[in-house]
This record gives C-alpha cells, structure tokens and sequence, in this order.
C-alpha cells in the first residue's frame, strides 16, 4: 500500500499556517510500512479539490486528505470527497448529538452552521473525534481508501493514532515495520559522499537519501518488513557497505560535535579557543556538548571582532601560544584558533584554522560565505573537523 496527502486550506498557501501535518502523517504511515509517494497543498475551492481527490485515488490506495472538516463555508472536504467518489452526503443524527453533548459539556451554544459537521459519504466508515467537533471519516471504492481528518494537529494526531493506524491494522491487515537508521559523514562535500553510495539511491528497500544541513551530511536508510528484526537484516550489509567506503569519515550515530565532545571526555583535555568571528559559531558548536563544555572550562575562550590582515605564521602562532600557556598539565592540551581577515573574494570571507598541542601545528584557510546563516555553521563544522581528525589519531 502506497499513500498520498493532501492538505487543504487556502491558509496553507498563503503561507499564513505552516503544514506540519504532512509531516507528521508522513512518519507515521511510514513507520507501519505505508510509503508516502506525494504530498499536495490545494486551497479551499471545491471543483480543483474534486479533482484532485479522484486523481489521487486512481494513483495511490489510500489518500488522506487533512483539513476542511470545520463548521464554515469555505470547509469544503466532505462535499468534495463524496462528488470524487460519486455518492452523496449521509446526514447522521448520533453525530450531531455527539457535537452538541461536547458544546453543552463546556456550557456553550452549538451554532447551527455545526450541522455540516453531521454529514458524510454515503458508506463511509465514521470515527470519533473526543478531541474536538469534527468527525473524521474513511470512505472505500474499489479497494482505495479516502479518509478525512481534521487540520488541527492535536485532533488530527491522536485520530491518527487512536483510530486512523488502528484501522488500517485491523481491516486492511497493514502490519508492516519499518526501521530508519542514520549515520552521519564527517570531512567531506555532500556531493563527494553522494558519489560513494550512487547505486544505493534508487533500491526499492531499503530506501536510501542524504541530507545536508550545516555543513553536515546525514545518510538515512529505511527498511520495511514484516519484523523489526527482519528490517534490520535489510539495513546490515548496507551499512557494512557505507563503513568500507567512508572510512573515519563515517561517524555512525553520531553527529560531528557528539562524537568530538565524547572523544574529549574519554580522557579530560584542556582546549584554548581563539575565535575572532562575532557570532563564535566555532565556541558555540563545542559547547553545545558537555565533553566540549568541559574542555572549554578546563581551558579558556577568547573571542574578538578582527578582520586585520593575517598570515598563515600569526595564525599558527597563536593556536601555538594558547596551547603553551597551560604550563604542567597532565591532561592533553591543544590551542584551537578560528580567525577571519575581511574579504577573500566576492561574497567570501577569509578564515584561518589553526590547531596546536605546542609543538605540531595543523592549517587550513579558506573562504566562508558568511552573509548566510550555514555559513557560520560550515565554518564551525570545518574547525571541529579538524580538531576530530587530531583526537581520533591519538586513541
């Protein structure tokens, strides 16, 4: 069984309310073995929406259309799933008594206009909605399913959980498990890890993307089966696969400052930062994990606003002079500098990396285009890298 949404609301495509429904239906039917194969925002105009519907059932075995259930005019979904299927609107009187019991149960006066909320197609499965007025339903021609939920998320999350997934289970006997591994790449371009795993990308099963987001890149494989168990045999030899391929490059479940910041704690290291980058994206990503923290704490921050012209000598001398300054310490100690010196090229600025211990010292300088948010993020991610690489050859 494949499925496909659509989210309606005018409000939606107006940008005004942000789908997060979609979303959140998409996991939920995945992780029961039902892949979601498209997603469609359409606003509240009922001949498109009629349209739309009877498309998507003729693509997909289940459409879940979400939103459109309210009491107003412009709440078009039941018309229009009862026209996509040809049948017409069933008033039901339990329904309408159901809607009343909730106002009176807040002392309020039920608006006649509630009435609509009564109605469904002729034949369809009705579910109860205690979290609100607004009954959901699930209609079936011809083994395709249609169900309507409400658009508010609260509603619409526990119908899905308390009745949708139910359903599905017990009348459509979906029993299928689904597994998502991620693994996270370190030190190299999304494009260069993409290349290793190309033939990956188009398996039915388990399915396999890549994300970047920060100047990270997660790889994400999910697998469906009768068993978790058997899901997880699907994943193993891929991930086997991945391990040969990336190398230290691969840092399994661990995002890239989790992994430092537990390298760090594995045995207590003094760091000294200097950082001239206002917005320190280098100090913020290390404290962000508690091995960074204390590293920090051990050692200390210094950061600046400079944008002084630089050499790669200057650079290494003051991770060099941070990493010195500790005097006799037992613990490992490392001087790590992040400083920028203005223009590199149109729309990039110049960074200088420097890593010491007081006596090796490692450099790289490139451009960040720091007029982006992820700009400061692929900078700092840069700087970690580097001090990852040094931590991992000394286990």
């Amino acid at each position: 069984m494949n499925a496909e949404i659509i989210a309606i609301g005018t409000e939606l495509l107006l940008g005004v309310t942000v789908d997060t429904n979609s979303a959140y239906l998409a996991r939920q039917l995945g992780d029961v073995g039902v892949p979601v194969v498209r997603v469609t925002l359409v606003n509240d105009d009922l001949p498109v929406m009629v349209e739309l519907i009877r498309r998507a059932s003729e693509r997909s075995e289940l459409v879940i259309c979400s939103g459109g259930l309210g009491p107003t005019g412009d709440d078009l979904t039941r018309e229009a799933i009862a026209q996509a299927l040809d049948r017409p609107l069933e008033f039901h009187q339990e329904l309408l008594d159901e809607i009343a019991a909730r106002f009176a149960t807040f002392k309020r006066t039920m608006s006649p206009s509630n009435r609509q909320q009564a109605y469904v197609p002729q034949g369809a499965f009705v579910i109860r909605n205690p979290r609100g007025t607004a009954p959901a339903f699930v209609a079936e021609r011809e083994g395709r399913l249609i169900a309507a939920l409400p658009g508010v998320p609260s509603e619409l999350k526990w119908l899905t959980e308390h009745a949708l997934l139910p359903f599905l289970r017990e009348q459509k006997g979906v029993n299928t498990v689904r597994v998502v591994r991620e693994v996270h790449v370190s030190g190299l371009t999304e494009a260069a890890a993409g290349e290793r795993i190309a033939e990956f990308f188009n398996l039915p099963n388990p399915v396999v993307g890549i994300t970047a987001k920060g100047g990270q890149h997660t790889i994400r494989l999910a697998a469906s089966a009768n068993t978790r168990e058997e899901a997880e045999a699907l994943i193993a030899p891929l991930l086997a696969t991945m391990t040969e391929r990336f190398g230290t490059h691969l840092l399994a479940d661990e995002k890239l400052e989790e992994h430092v910041g537990r390298l760090l704690a594995q045995q207590p290291m003094v760091l000294h930062l200097r950082e001239t980058l206002v917005k320190a994206p280098v100090f913020q990503l290390l404290a962000s994990v508690e091995g960074g923290r204390a590293a920090l704490k051990a050692g200390s921050v210094i950061i600046t606003a400079s944008t002084r012209p630089l050499t790669q000598l200057q650079v290494e001398h003051e991770a060099q002079v941070a990493a010195q300054q500790a005097g006799k310490v037992a613990s490992p100690v490392f001087g790590l500098a992040a400083m920028c010196e203005g223009q590199a090229a149109e729309g990039s600025t110049l960074v200088h990396l420097a890593l010491s211990d007081g006596i090796t010292t490692e450099y790289a300088a490139r451009g960040f285009d720091l007029h982006i948010e992820t700009g400061y993020d692929i900078l700092a991610v840069s700087a970690v890298e580097m001090l990852r690489r040094r931590l991992e050859r000394m286990e």
